[in-house]
């Protein structure tokens, strides 16, 4: 059987290539950028003569590139910034923040609100939304006739279509359309993420010799959510964004959780509950509102004095978390652990249950020693997951835009 490959899908994935190369390298000659790709020196050439025409990448003399002592310099190229503006949105408890980016990933303007999140109306949130955004447009200086495309990084469930907030513990309302609400004020295309989703993309494009093919993103805070690669690929359900690893069953019929069933991990690893746990109330307390105080470091500095109530709290965390992988790793295999946000303040005292817990039920080797990585502030994360996500399917698009 003979496979035919139209010319025009060639070069959209070698423009695709060439794009990314230099995304990734910030400043590559064409030698560079072949090196990278693969391609040869003649289709590079003709692609970036094609993208720097088109005002997509730009170039300028590399004087760190050019042989020693004689030779003309390489001419490094790089993104154009000047090429597009994108929209990053955080949709977050009680806090919006929006951020302007140049095509080249720069930040030029930003702006966040804060606000009572759970007594918004629907309509109020889509207003609160909009004007954020429009906030930091103005501020920018820039207006809007550059801005190609919207990403929104939400704490809740989304759809895998990427248009809807389905679930969130900071509002009561469900089904919120926000894509469709930025993209009809703004008129660009919009894409709606989950928040740990976004935090293990950012965490692919940083670093993609760790985090380049198989590992999970686990948020400890307000919840317990997680953002799973396998082979290179972020995974999602079928309907929704969930790798629900926070409502995996730590104890059937145990601890209640937020989501209204008992026993989940995050019955027992979200901050409500090791502050309830803390606290000595019993498990069938009501888990305390997402927009309560809770004074966690307290908690942990009465673990560590010794506290058995606080103690106990933080260590049967950690032996949740630990069970929650092994029944992640008995499907998938084992791959380095990265956990995000305020809980990994507790993670030195955590860390001995959540090993404990893997050596005594994972199957194949020495399962203490993987890799556990911690990154206590999220919202970089979330907002460069964000900014990713949405540069790159710019780029797919540029890549596709082949005028024949």
């Amino acid at each position: 059987m003979t496979f035919v490959i139209r010319s025009n899908e060639v070069r959209r994935g070698n423009r695709g290539l060439v794009l990314s190369a230099v995304r990734r390298g910030a400043l590559l000659s064409r030698t560079d950028i072949g090196a990278r790709t693969g391609l040869s020196a003649a289709t590079v050439s003709a692609i970036t003569s094609d993208l720097i025409a088109d005002g997509f990448l730009v170039q300028a003399s590399d004087t760190n590139s050019a042989s020693p002592g004689r030779g003309r310099p390489k001419v490094a190229l790089s993104i154009n910034p000047d090429a597009a503006l994108i929209g990053v949105v955080i949709f977050q408890l009680n806090f919006v923040s929006a951020t302007i980016l140049d095509y080249a990933g720069t930040t030029i303007a930003e702006n966040s609100e804060e606000f009572v999140s759970a007594e918004l109306t629907p309509s109020e949130i889509s207003q609160t939304l909009i004007d954020c955004l429009q906030e930091a447009l103005t501020t920018s200086g820039v207006g809007d006739r550059k801005l190609m495309r919207i990403a929104v990084g939400v704490q809740g469930v989304t759809d895998v279509a990427a248009t809807t907030m389905l679930w969130s513990p900071i509002t009561a309302h469900r089904e919120l359309k926000i894509a469709e609400w930025l993209s009809e004020e703004f008129n660009v295309p919009t894409t709606v993420s989950n928040d740990c989703d976004l935090m293990a993309r950012a965490l692919n494009w940083r670093d993609p010799e760790r985090y380049g093919e198989s590992f999970a993103g686990i948020m400890l805070s307000y919840g317990v959510g997680m953002g799973l690669f396998l082979r290179g690929s972020l995974v999602q359900g079928l309907n929704t964004s969930g790798t629900e690893f926070g409502h995996m069953v730590f104890r059937p019929g145990g601890a209640l959780c937020r989501c209204g069933r008992r026993g989940c991990v995050e019955a027992y690893a979200g901050d409500y509950a090791i502050s309830r746990a803390a606290a000595g109330l019993p498990e069938d307390a009501a888990p305390r509102e997402p927009s309560e105080y809770i004074d966690f470091d307290a908690i942990i500095a009465a673990a560590r004095k010794g506290e058995p109530a606080a103690a106990n709290a933080i260590q049967t965390a950690g032996k949740a978390i630990g069970t929650g992988l092994v029944s992640l790793f008995a499907l998938v295999d084992t791959f380095p652990i990265a956990l995000i946000g305020r809980g990994t303040t507790a993670f030195d005292l955590m860390e001995k249950p959540i090993r404990e817990t893997l050596a005594q039920n994972v199957a194949g080797g020495d399962m203490t020693e993987i890799d556990i990585d911690c990154f206590e502030n999220e919202k970089p994360l979330v907002r460069e997951g964000c900014a990713i996500t949405a540069l790159l399917v710019l780029d797919e698009e540029i890549a596709d835009a082949i005028v024949v």
